[in-house]
């Protein structure tokens, strides 16, 4: 390191920064010059370490710097802890001030000020004091904050040059003026939305006048009625008292006439109850004979039942005799069929074999018909198995070839639709090809948009579905991570410049699907007269509905197919929830689309938004069922597993088969070979043998069976016949008994009938006229009782009326004398004048006084507002007035000597404010021009290269000189980029600028200059070099100022002066 000369360092300024443990440096001191500081290095020795030390010393945060995310990380690799200490130059008559801070590994930070722990805040203020901003491109530009000065916007480049040279006023101002036009803007949309409201209401108000005044007609008549219908219960009651004085006289009568019948209806009664007692005679007579009569036919009937058992029994023994006969039949020709045999396998057994042969013979056709029988078991158990496999194979695959069918069908289907999207917007189906080959990139799946993937559960919603899900919502990409959707956006977006939108939701309140949840019930849902959510009226993948719940509200837009009613409407109007805000707040009734809201002033009213049902034909008809493709294709790859297993396990059964047949032909052969017809027949004898044996020695009892049987039916006959003797005497005797007791059954119901007949012409009359004197006292008694009822409820009403209603009752009594059909006519007829009179309601009114309120309150809003933008452009245009001059003040001067470092390289350069009506867009506009043959153009980074841009940054910064307050400007590697002219001609500027009197402190950092550079006295260079012949620091402390080589130059100066002389 170098010391330069002890010229005095503005306040401010850095006199000395020391570090340990400090990135590179174990121990490290660097005293700074007061002019311009120039520090030089190779690559990698620690010259970027200088500014990180200063930035971060002075409360800088590593985000200016880049390089690191935590402070923590600044500390040397094997250390605890790293120590910055820095000292700045004091105001007049004040000491300097050193700062330290302290960073250990774990991000914690001490500091220290002057020897002393102090508050990261106290250090803060006295920073501020010394106009420190190490924030600042314009003060502090680090090494990797280069390209970000050459791309900051020219909105930001205006605030930072108003903090590095403007006053304190000045950014204020510019912030105040951001603030009160934003206000301004607000309020004057607000204004205007306001007024267009306004002016709907007044309109809506003049449109419901005629309508009020109908209401008020309507009310005039609806209080007539209500006038006439007091007035009835004094009609009724007069109506009543002359009903009472009838009933009155009607049941005097009837009494008379009650009295005179019964005296006539006397000998009638006595004769019919001299009646009654002959017929309880007769039928006395009558019920004895039915108990004999009775009893004689239920004998009858056993004996009936009795010969029924006769017949069944007889039948019974006759079939038993029949099947004893042909079992003996069948017995003599089976032994006779055997006897034959026997006879034909004798005559071929006689001529037998060799008899040395013939044991072997035997043995060996016993073990091969035992083997040949096993053979042929497990062939056909073989065979069964085959055959059951290849059943199956041929339903698997019958299966196969359906799926297939219908997949093959399904996708027909989606490119009829993949031709549609090509019609509607190419950038989307070229994302869909794209996205089609490419899947394999994906993380997870990405999903095709609505208009590919959305399918019409209900074909007559299609128009109400693409009036609310927006054309862009229906061309929408849906990602599940945000890994895909960077992704995606990468290749599609930024690589192939396709503009088609793209979204995830993994980040929000409902990443899936199934977090959505009903706004509504079912239930209620039915009640409001909808007939469902759009959301069920589609079929698409979860994350295509989560998509359209997001981003269109599908979940929430209620239809019903039919329109509504105003009254069905106003229901909805009224579901609310418990703090008023509608529950349903989007709704399509038949061709209209309803949305409604809540005001935000007054009471907070619901008002109702109203637009036609658009469709926009995206899309087509049909849609491709990815669920059930899916489906298929599951099954199809399930059935193929399966498949491949069956063809394993028939190929194993039917090699089990062929070894089996193979086993049955070489056992079939072994058996030919040793079997002859003396064999066959030695079997067949032995076996005949036994069989006639048996059948020989079967008794034979067919005859003593058939003769016990007939026995049994001849004693069943005897007892037959003696029965039928008994049954025709018992017939004989229920048929007298029937005889007598139908005779009886006549005479007892002719005396019953005559007793009755008299009997009941005299109850008759008596009830008759029993009757009609009861009715007539009851209609008196109910008379008198409902007339003195009315009478208390007409005293009643009149206490409870006012006596507006009093005298309008008296006044009708007395102008009129109606009946009840006369009231009832004038009822009606007002009535019907009231229907004639359409529109009235009481919701009308309280709208119109609603509307009313509302536009009193509106009108007052929008006065306000007016004057709220008076007021507010009185204050922009007193402040702009201020802030302006001395603006463009400050960029003219800022403007010249940047002009002028352009000039000084053959260059031109140029700075001016844009002005624009928002003052977020005002901004500093930097111009250069590097060729003659060019105009001035803005510096961008499209336009200059990066040496160019390189030239820029620096001379505005040095251009910054003359309007500056900052007491350093720290530049690091500035200068790299640019071409020897530019950088011989930029060095020599900055030594001229950094290097006049009252200049602001430089650093230039770089890691290597051009040769015969121009040198002024009051610069610093310092050399940094770092290696392993360097001294140790912290073992050799002596050393540390080994690298301060101009002091060692100016004793050689002096040393070569003394000899000369």
């Amino acid at each position: 390191m170098s010391d330069g000369p002890r010229e005095r360092h503005a306040p401010g300024a850095i006199v000395r920064v020391a570090m340990r443990d400090f990135v590179t440096y174990s121990n490290a001191e660097f005293r700074l010059g007061p002019s311009l500081n120039m520090i030089i290095g190779p690559n990698g020795t620690g010259k970027s370490t200088l500014v990180c030390a200063v930035c971060l010393g002075l409360g800088g945060k590593p985000e200016l710097l880049a390089r690191a995310k935590d402070v923590g990380e600044f500390v040397k690799n094997g250390q605890n802890k790293a120590t910055i200490e820095i000292e700045l130059q004091g105001f007049p008559r004040e000491p300097n001030s050193v700062i330290e801070r302290t960073i250990y590994k774990d991000n914690r930070s001490e500091w220290s000020l002057d020897g002393k722990r102090e508050t990261a805040k106290n250090v803060k203020e006295l920073i501020d004091r010394y106009n420190v901003q190490i924030d600042n491109l314009c003060q502090f530009l680090p090494q990797d904050k280069v390209a970000s000065f050459a791309g900051m916007t020219p909105q930001n480049l205006l605030i930072e040059t108003e903090r590095a040279t403007g006053s304190p006023q000045m950014l204020y101002r510019h912030e105040k003026l951001k603030a009160l036009h934003a206000e301004y803007k607000s309020i004057a949309i607000a204004a205007e939305s306001n007024e267009h409201e306004l002016a709907k209401l007044k309109e809506r108000q003049e449109s419901a006048r005629v309508e009020v005044e109908r209401f008020k007609e309507r009310e005039r008549l609806q209080a007539e009625i209500e006038l006439l219908e007091r007035y009835r219960p004094f009609v009724e009651y007069s109506a009543l008292a002359n009903q009472v004085r009838e009933a009155k006289g009607e049941a005097r009568q009837k009494r008379l006439e009650h009295e005179t019948a019964k005296a006539r209806a006397g000998p009638s009664l006595q004769l019919a109850e001299t009646a009654m007692n002959l017929f309880r005679q007769a039928n006395e007579a009558l019920e004895a004979s039915n108990a004999a009569s009775d009893k004689a036919l239920r004998k009858y009937t056993s004996k009936c039942k009795d010969q029924d058992s006769f017949t069944t029994f007889i039948d019974e023994q006759k079939a038993a005799i029949k099947e004893y006969k042909e079992n003996r039949d069948k017995l003599k020709r089976e032994l006779a069929r055997t006897k034959q045999d026997l006879e034909k396998n004798e005559e071929k057994a006689a001529n037998r074999p060799d008899d040395s042969r013939k044991g072997e013979l035997l043995d060996r056709m016993s073990e091969n018909s035992q083997l040949n029988r096993d053979a042929t078991r497990r062939r056909d158990e073989a065979k069964s198995a085959t055959d059951a496999v290849d059943s199956q194979l041929a339903k698997l695959n019958a299966r196969i070839t359906v799926c297939q069918e219908e997949i093959k069908t399904l996708e027909l289907v989606s490119n009829q639709k993949l031709r549609h999207v090509q019609k509607v917007d190419r950038e989307t189906f070229d994302a869909v090809v794209w996205l089609r080959q490419n899947k394999h990139i994906f993380k997870n799946e990405v999903f095709e948009p609505p208009i590919l993937t959305l399918t019409m559960i209900d074909q007559n919603l299609t128009d109400a579905i693409e009036s609310v899900v927006h054309r862009t919502q229906m061309l929408t990409f849906t990602c599940l991570s945000r890994e895909d959707y960077v992704t995606f956006t990468e290749n599609v977006i930024d690589k192939k410049r396709l503009n088609v939108p793209v979204v995830e939701y993994s980040g929000t309140d409902h990443p899936t699907f199934d977090k959505w949840k009903k706004i509504c019930s079912p239930a209620q849902l039915q009640k409001l007269h909808f007939d469902g959510f759009l959301l069920d009226a589609v079929a698409a993948p979860d994350p295509v509905l989560n998509m359209l719940c997001h981003a269109a509200n599908l979940d929430e837009f209620a239809y019903s197919r039919r329109a509504l009613s105003p009254a069905q409407r106003d229901q909805i109007e009224h579901f609310v929830t418990a703090d008023g805000n509608p529950v349903i707040r989007r709704y399509i009734s038949g061709k209209d689309s309803y949305f409604l809201n809540r005001s935000f002033y007054g009471n907070r009213a619901i008002y109702t938004q109203t637009r036609d049902v658009r469709a926009t034909k995206l899309l087509s008809d049909g849609g491709v069922d990815q669920e059930r493709k899916a489906q298929l294709t599951q099954e199809i790859d399930e059935a193929n597993e399966l498949r491949v297993v069956l063809q394993q396990e028939r190929q194993k059964h039917f090699s089990v088969f062929q070894e089996r047949l193979a086993e049955i032909r070489q056992l079939k052969n072994e058996k030919v070979g040793c079997l002859s017809h003396w064999n066959r027949a030695c079997e067949s004898v032995e076996d005949l043998r036994g069989t006639i044996q048996d059948l020989e020695s079967r008794p034979d009892d067919t005859e003593e069976k058939v003769a016990e049987a007939q026995e049994r039916i001849r004693e069943y006959l005897n007892d037959r016949e003696n029965y039928a003797t008994k049954l025709v005497e018992l017939l004989e005797r229920v048929w007298e008994a029937r005889k007598d007791f139908v005779v009886k059954s006549i005479a007892a119901l002719k005396k019953r009938s005559d007793a009755m007949e008299l009997k009941h012409r005299a109850a008759s009359a008596n009830e008759d006229l029993q009757r009609l004197a009861q009715e007539a006292k009851d209609g008196m008694q109910f008379y008198s009782a409902v007339a003195a009822s009315r009478h208390e409820q007409l005293e009643s009403m009149m206490l409870v009326m006012t006596e507006e209603q009093q005298e309008q009752i008296r006044e009708l009594s007395d102008k009129t004398d109606m009946t009840l059909d006369e009231l009832d006519g004038r009822i009606a007829g007002t009535k019907r004048e009231l229907d004639s009179i359409f529109g009235g309601n009481q919701h009308v009114i309280e709208q119109y006084e609603k509307r009313q309120s509302e536009i009193g309150k509106l009108q007052e809003k929008v006065e306000t507002s007016n004057e709220q933008i008076r007021d507010l452009h009185a204050q922009i245009t007193q402040i702009r007035s201020e802030w302006e001059p001395e603006l463009d003040n400050l960029i003219s001067k800022i403007s010249a000597e940047f002009s002028e470092a352009f000039k000084s390289i053959g260059c031109a350069g140029a700075v001016n404010v844009g002005k624009d009506e928002d003052y977020e867009n005002w901004s500093v506009q930097i111009k250069v021009k590097f060729r003659e043959h060019e105009q001035l153009q803005l510096l961008t980074h499209q336009r200059q290269s990066g040496g160019e841009r390189s030239v820029s940054t620096i001379f505005y910064l040095m251009s910054l000189q003359c309007v500056t307050k900052a007491p350093f400007r720290v530049v690091d590697e500035i200068n790299q980029g640019m071409d020897p002219r530019n950088e011989r001609m930029v060095h020599s500027r900055m030594v001229d600028v950094a290097c006049q009197e009252n200049a602001s402190q430089y650093f230039l950092v770089t890691p290597k200059l051009l040769p015969d550079l121009k040198y002024h006295q009051k610069m610093v260079v310092h050399c940094i070099y770092s290696g392993t012949f360097l001294p140790d620091p912290s073992k050799e402390p002596a050393k540390m100022g080994l690298g301060r080589l101009r002091k060692y130059a100016e004793v050689g100066r002096r040393l070569r002066q003394a000899l000369t002389t």
